[in-house]
Parts: C-alpha cells; sequence; structure tokens
C-alpha cells in the first residue's frame, strides 16, 4: 500500500493513532454523562475505530503472516462492557471508564512515540542524503 518515503508502517502508526485519539472521545463522553439518567454507554472499540480508519485509508493495513498471528479485528483485551444499569437507567461504570481512558492514553503516547522515531529516522536519511 505505502511506497517511497510513507511506508505501511507509518501508515499503520497513523491509522492506530487517529482510533486512539478516536477512543478518548468516547471514554471522555461516557464520563461526561455519567450522571445522565437512561444514558447507555458507548461502547465502541478500538478494534472498530481502526478498522473504520482502514476502510477510510482504501483497505486493511493490517495482514496476517502467519497462521498464530491474530486477526486484525482480533483484539488482545477483552472489552468488558457494563450492561447493569442503575435505577436512573444508566449504564456507565465510570471507574472502568477511567481505567480504559488511562490505558488508551498510554497505548496513544506509545503510538506517538513510535512515529516520531520513523520521523526522526526519514529526517536522518535525507540529512545524510544531502552530504
Amino acid at each position: 500500500m505505502g511506497n517511497g518515503l510513507i511506508s505501511d508502517g507509518m501508515l499503520r502508526l497513523e491509522a492506530a493513532t487517529s482510533a486512539r485519539e478516536r477512543m478518548q472521545t468516547v471514554h471522555s463522553s461516557n464520563i461526561a454523562n455519567a450522571d445522565t439518567p437512561n444514558y447507555k454507554a458507548d461502547s465502541r472499540t478500538f478494534a472498530d475505530f481502526l478498522a473504520a480508519k482502514q476502510s477510510e485509508m482504501g483497505g486493511s493495513l493490517m495482514t496476517k503472516t502467519n497462521v498464530s498471528h491474530m486477526d486484525s479485528t482480533s483484539s488482545s483485551r477483552i472489552k468488558t462492557v457494563s450492561t447493569v444499569q442503575r435505577m436512573d437507567g444508566n449504564t456507565v461504570d465510570v471507574q472502568q471508564e477511567m481505567t480504559n481512558m488511562a490505558e488508551n492514553q498510554m497505548m496513544h503516547e506509545l503510538s506517538m512515540k513510535l512515529l516520531q522515531g520513523r520521523l526522526n529516522g526519514l529526517a536522518s536519511v535525507i540529512k545524510e542524503g544531502g552530504r
């Protein structure tokens, strides 16, 4: 898919970063509505947003290269969706949302560091090529 300076790896990092940003919005919205009567927590996952971003970019950026690898639609973590309603009909579990938000933030920061490393590598190649 990628060619030239923009590799498939960078496109995957872009898709992952975008999906992580969308997940932060989901968690923030759920937390903000924790006291809203009859609010149903948004249960979309990172995999949902990643698949949507990959589709926007022209297909799957993840390919299974070994039978023991997980499919790109699989998640290494099981997302717990609260189905317990409070008396006011709200399904937001604030503690779970805060935990998920913290984990998502760490994964976003990791994606950004990986992307920064790739860009620094490109800058180094360009700099050395000009000598």
